[in-house]
């Protein structure tokens, strides 16, 4: 029942994002505030504000709390900050199905236009072959992705969740951040803020895409995303009050609570980015291709909204496929060069907090500036389609990318010295799996490590000629690896027709 079930709630996305798809054609825009890409982050900065309570010194005067884990921990490691630029980044570069139409022609030696392929094609790859001299392939697709991890770890709404600890800023002694042995005075100094995030991502598209065939062999082709993204979040936040004591109103959040939860979501659609192919067959036998070929991606999907990734993207790659009877191995090879920046609603800071309680500058607060930037990618794609019958193909494709040197995030043991009430020393407290992106050499470092983080996709599926030239498209998607945001199976269908000059064979 409960399969059965989960099929039902896919079949009903995916016909909402056809529905979707088909009425934003006119590209009506959203109504949604541009937010998006601070859901998460504003969250975590709404749990690092406590309560403002009475001077133990001065009971005339307060002191205000609301900006010490703000900016002793999440400034310092910058791990929640680099966490959101990697999801804006990777939500809206998911990759797209192959814009090649079903049917390829050629002109044969006695002038006639045939049918050049056994098979319809890739579905997630391209085949060096081409389209066709004035030939015109139209049609689209609609996909449902849900995303349930992020680097191994589990993003689900009643899961372990993601742990991120802060520091208290040195408010009171020299200045020194991270705070240094001599400098957790007073005792308050040494508690630290726990925040767990659980997170529910998904994404519908509807992407529309044309391929035309300028001569037999060169083509060009456009795919135009239309793009709804929808994000869930909780962030619970308990403060451990290792200094400062339970006895105490120090370090509080409303109504004197150690524990908080904030939660929320917001959803918008809109364009994406827009992708421009072309593609050159340079070599080809009865049996054998190979061709070049460009996917250019434009900045035109709103990044502060999730609809795109904010850089211009330009895949190189060469393209190798083969025909033998029925059986139609291909490989696709190449390079993303990317440029451009992610929102900075992703990494801003809406919680002041760069003065102390008594309105002076707070001292050597090094406000770490997380990467912006879009990563370059390694691209290679590899499968084998199989005419299981003249009308029916079916594949299967792998699709890896390697985004090249971002932080890596994994759950480690970390230790925080000297935490506990007067006098010091004393024994450092240990937080468990804390999720950072600092190496495990420096775990109280700044994130400024990098590693390059491999995401394969599985993808199997079938395309089937329904009548004349319209060929159905299905396949299923699926996580092969648990680096960066990771997936759930996504389903994806579509259609697409191939319009030019009459062929002799069919």
């Amino acid at each position: 029942m409960r399969i059965r079930t989960q099929v039902a709630v896919k079949a009903i996305r995916l016909a909402r994002g056809v529905v979707l798809g088909l009425s934003l054609v006119v590209l009506v825009p959203s109504e949604a505030p541009a937010q998006m890409a601070g859901v998460i982050k504003n969250l975590f900065d709404q749990v690092t504000i406590n309560q403002t309570t009475p001077n133990p010194a001065n009971p005339s005067a307060n002191i205000d709390h609301s900006s010490h884990f703000f900016l002793g921990g999440d400034n310092l490691k910058l791990a929640v900050r680099q966490l959101n630029v990697a999801i804006a980044s990777q939500l809206a570069s998911f990759p797209l199905a192959s814009s090649s139409g079903g049917f390829t022609f050629s002109t044969n030696p006695r002038g006639e236009i045939a049918v050049s392929s056994t098979t319809f094609g890739p579905l997630f790859a391209e085949r060096a072959i081409t389209i066709g001299r004035k030939q015109l392939n139209l049609g689209f697709t609609v996909q449902g992705t849900t995303y349930d991890g992020f680097d191994g770890q589990s993003l689900d709404p009643f899961g372990p969740g993601l742990k991120f600890i802060s520091q208290h800023n040195n408010c009171c002694g020299t200045g020194n951040n991270p705070p240094q042995e001599t400098d957790l005075n007073p005792a308050f100094e040494r508690d630290l803020l726990v925040s767990t995030l659980r997170a529910d991502i998904s994404t519908q598209t509807t992407a529309f895409f044309a391929n035309y065939g300028v001569t037999d062999r060169f083509d060009v082709g456009a795919a135009l995303p239309i793009v709804n993204v929808e994000i869930g979040a909780r962030v619970d936040g308990e403060i451990l009050r290792l200094g400062s004591g339970d006895s105490t109103p120090t370090h509080a959040f409303k109504n004197g609570a150690k524990f908080i939860s904030e939660a929320g979501s917001d959803s918008a659609t809109g364009l994406g980015d827009v992708l421009l192919r072309a593609k050159y067959n340079v070599y080809r036998t009865a049996t054998a291709a190979f061709a070049g070929a460009l996917d250019l991606r434009l900045p035109t999907g709103d990044k502060d909204e999730l609809l795109g990734t904010g850089a211009t993207q330009a895949y190189i790659f060469g393209i190798a496929s083969a025909e033998y009877g029925r059986w139609s191995p291909h490989v696709n090879f190449g390079y993303t060069f990317s440029s451009g920046e992610t929102s900075k609603l992703a990494v801003s800071d809406d919680t002041a907090g760069t003065t102390t309680n008594n309105g002076q500058p707070i001292q050597n607060v090094e406000l770490h500036e997380p990467d912006l930037s879009v990563p370059d990618e390694l691209n290679y794609t590899f499968g084998v389609s199989l005419a299981a019958t003249p009308r029916i193909t079916v594949g299967f494709d792998v699709r890896g990318r390697s985004l090249r040197s971002v932080p890596r995030f994994h759950p480690q043991d970390v230790p925080y010295p000297d935490r506990g009430p007067d006098p010091l020393p004393k024994p450092a407290f240990v937080a468990d799996d804390e999720f950072t992106c600092s190496p495990s050499s420096n775990p109280t470092g700044s994130c400024l490590s990098t590693g390059n983080a491999n995401q394969v996709l599985g993808v199997i599926g079938g395309k089937f000629n329904l009548a004349g030239r319209l060929i159905l498209n299905a396949s299923v998607l699926f996580a092969m690896t648990s680096d960066g945001l990771k997936p759930k199976p996504t389903p994806v269908i579509g259609f697409d027709y191939v319009f030019g000059p009459p062929s002799s064979t069919k």
